[in-house]
């Protein structure tokens, strides 16, 4: 199924991407010493004073630490108070028993039509796993859809990155068949990005035209090139980037100006 946001071409769109917002099964729970719930609304807030006009907001997967029908329907509810188009995909700490796909087919990637853009997400999670993997099926479905969607610029998104984030510890739960990604998509031009969410931590890659961009957590940030687990002092924030109608894009992240603050030993036993 394909969702269409927006059918004007000569436009640019402004697409928020958030991730890994870890939600509990009740608001006021603490997962390794936070609140994941008030960070993410604190990111949410501060998305609404810096973007007023926000077209689509992508989240990358791990809505859920407890992905238990009610955080999900908690965290569908508030969504749709902001009245912003809005979709996601599966991390590997959700459940996809209770994971409101948006597809009556899990297994299909989901099609976002924003003017000259599409947005196509995919699901890298497996079942019982920490690392990903995008089946064949969803390959061969993303090569009819780049082909159908020749006339436009395409951003992709899941949960695991593709690209090391030369953190040996991170690193070994990666999308683990990355290569077949690449594949896939070099003999496209019209893909211009993928988004990624898993590592906590702001990247950019760069590869044959196409920007690998990962992105901070709502809650917990993890450090950069640490061998092993380790929290980084960073805080939370999400994703602005502006799709032009021409096939460019600008992106930044925002983060919130406090958050709390933990020490690694707080969430040893979460790698």
């Amino acid at each position: 199924m394909t969702f269409q946001v927006s059918s004007l071409s000569q436009k640019d769109f402004v697409m928020i991407q958030i991730t890994d917002t870890h939600l509990l099964e009740y608001p006021h729970l603490e997962f390794v010493g936070m609140q994941p719930e008030q960070s993410f609304h604190a990111v949410i807030d501060l998305m609404r004073q810096q973007h007023p006009e926000v077209d689509l907001i992508v989240h990358t997967g791990d809505l859920a630490q407890n992905p238990t029908p009610v955080t999900y329907q908690r965290y569908l509810q508030y969504m749709k108070s902001l009245g912003i188009p809005f979709f996601h995909t599966p991390g590997n700490h959700d459940d996809v028993t209770h994971f409101p796909f948006h597809e009556v087919d899990p297994t299909q990637p989901t099609v976002v039509e924003l003017g000259a853009w599409c947005i196509i997400l995919l699901n890298s999670a497996q079942p019982q796993r920490i690392d990903g993997k995008i089946t064949e099926a969803q390959l061969q479905y993303l090569t009819e859809q780049l082909t159908r969607l020749s006339d436009r610029h395409v951003i992709i998104a899941c949960h695991h990155h593709p690209f090391a984030m030369q953190s040996a510890w991170i690193d070994q739960h990666k999308l683990k068949n990355s290569s077949d990604l690449l594949e896939t998509i070099q003999s496209f031009h019209n893909v211009k990005a993928i988004v990624c969410g898993h590592v906590h931590q702001d990247s950019i890659h760069s590869w044959q035209g196409v920007e690998f961009l990962s992105t901070p957590s709502t809650c917990i940030q993890f450090k950069p090139k640490s061998d092993k687990f380790a929290l980084d002092e960073e805080h939370p924030g999400y994703r602005y980037i502006r799709l032009k109608a021409n096939g460019e894009l600008e992106t930044q992240v925002y983060r919130l100006s406090s958050s709390q603050r933990l020490s690694s030993s707080e969430v040893l036993g979460y790698d």
